[in-house]
């Protein structure tokens, strides 16, 4: 380091001392700084007279030229005389072919001697670079940021995606040292982007193509949350299941479709949701009637696009109960019998957990029937019904009802009026009144027996 600094001090000191015994001083200005193999470079040499009383007379400025260096104009003749404190501005191009840093010496030659400047020119094929700055997830929309870096400023920087992307090319302007920012919306199918930029250094236009290798990550998709608030169900009941949905992609999803199905009975509609943004939830709730009974499972599927209008699935199932049993039931039979005019009364009990709507009761014996409209029901209540009807056998007592999906289920229960049912006979009056009849009709005809023969 020594050595170099002395080397580099005794050149230093050799040029001040050429430049003053030519009796000139020189400084240049090189654009751009660093040039891309195939890049122009403009150049300014300054010569200047520092003497304040007499004139320099310049006789020539040759530059030589080394390696993939080629310089315009190499050498100016018969320059002329520089006055006191005066200067000489001369323009030159330099064009470089490969990538390294080479030297130019320009030599000034004046009638007091000569004077060399270096120019260092740097050709560099690395710059600008492009790195990707944000995460990219499998499967979804992604942000795709970036940033744009250069050594030196360049003019009208472009970005175009080699690849499907919103928008195709991205307008960064002008980067200097500090670099710029832009991004993309893209759906990823490689762990490879490839980009194109473009962009002026100083008068040269360049088109140069990134190839990036990201890491791709596991999207968090949809999540699906939804259980049964009841670990076992009755035939013809109704309830209600949420279902949860929560967005934990990185991007927004949009119409979004979610439905519920089972063997063993229905569900409500399917509902649709505009649209959830990253990280939102929202809680939907299902009527589920169930039909028949058995074990099965709940199936709850979701469907949504993405902001490009791709199609995505998500199922989530769990099981349920059915027992085999009506929701409504028939209890507290009662029958009251006159001859053939029989009343059958009874009590309609909702063991379910939702309301009973439009309960009807029905009794039919043959060709006679009656019926006797119940009304609604509420869970663990009941409501009373009376039915008179003529029958000498048995009755049939139908009870039908409808619950919160406006489903119809019926209820049958046969009254044999020879079983062992409670029945209450009513006594007739008829024997009491004849007993009399024929009574009077005896003391009359007694009577009259008694008063013929009094007359006697």
């Amino acid at each position: 380091m020594r050595k170099l600094g002395l080397v580099l001090l005794v050149l230093l000191i050799t040029a001040v001392y050429n430049s003053m015994a030519a009796g000139v001083s020189l400084s240049y200005q090189l654009s751009p700084e660093i040039l891309l193999p195939g890049d122009y470079a403009d150049a300014v040499l300054v010569i200047s007279n520092p003497s304040t009383t007499e004139d320099v007379k310049v006789n020539s400025v040759v530059i030589h030229s080394y390696s993939s260096l080629t310089v315009e104009p190499q050498g100016i003749y018969s320059i002329g005389r520089i006055p006191p404190g005066g200067s000489y501005t001369l323009s030159f191009s330099v064009k470089a072919s490969d990538k390294g840093r080479y030297n130019l010496e320009v030599v000034v030659s004046t009638d007091n001697g000569t004077v060399t400047q270096n120019i260092q020119v740097v050709v560099d094929d690395s710059f600008p670079s492009l790195t990707v700055t944000s995460p990219v997830y499998r499967n979804e929309v992604n942000e795709l940021e970036f940033y744009v870096s250069s050594p030196v400023e360049l003019k009208d920087v472009r970005v175009e995606a080699l690849f499907n992307a919103t928008p195709g090319v991205v307008y960064l302007g002008n980067v200097n040292s500090g670099g710029a920012e832009g991004s993309f919306k893209f759906l990823p199918d490689s762990d490879t982007l490839k980009f194109k930029i473009s962009f002026y250094n100083g008068r040269n236009y360049h088109e140069v193509k990134k190839i990036i290798k990201i890491r791709l990550l596991d999207s968090r998709n949809v999540v699906v949350n939804v259980s049964s608030p009841y670990k076992t169900l009755y035939i013809g009941d109704s309830i209600t299941i949420p279902v949860e949905i929560t967005n934990l992609r990185s991007d927004e999803i949009n119409s979004i479709t979610v439905s519920a199905t089972s063997t063993l009975g229905t569900f409500s509609d399917p509902v649709e949701v505009a649209k959830l943004q990253s990280g939102e939830s929202k809680t939907l709730n299902f009527k589920f009637s169930p039909s028949k009974s058995g074990e099965d499972s709940i199936r709850v599927e979701v469907e949504y696009h993405d902001e490009f209008g791709n199609r995505y699935h998500v199922t989530k199932t769990f099981p349920i109960n059915v027992l085999d049993s009506l929701a409504v039931s028939i209890t507290n039979l009662n029958v009251v019998r006159e001859g053939l005019e029989v009343s059958v009364s009874g009590d309609v009990s909702n063991n379910g957990r939702s309301e009973v709507y439009n309960a009807y009761a029905v009794a039919s014996c043959g060709s006679y029937q009656a019926d006797y409209f119940i009304g609604n029901i509420d869970p663990s209540d009941f409501q009373s019904f009376d039915l008179p009807i003529k029958c000498n056998k048995s009755v049939l007592i139908t009870v039908s009802w409808s619950n919160e999906l406006g489903e119809t289920f019926e209820l049958h229960k046969e009254v044999n009026l020879g079983e062992k049912v409670p029945v209450q006979v009513e006594e007739s009056n008829m024997p009491i009144i004849i007993s009399i009849v024929v009574a009077v009709i005896v003391f009359a005809i007694v009577g009259l027996i008694i008063y013929r023969q009094i007359r006697k």
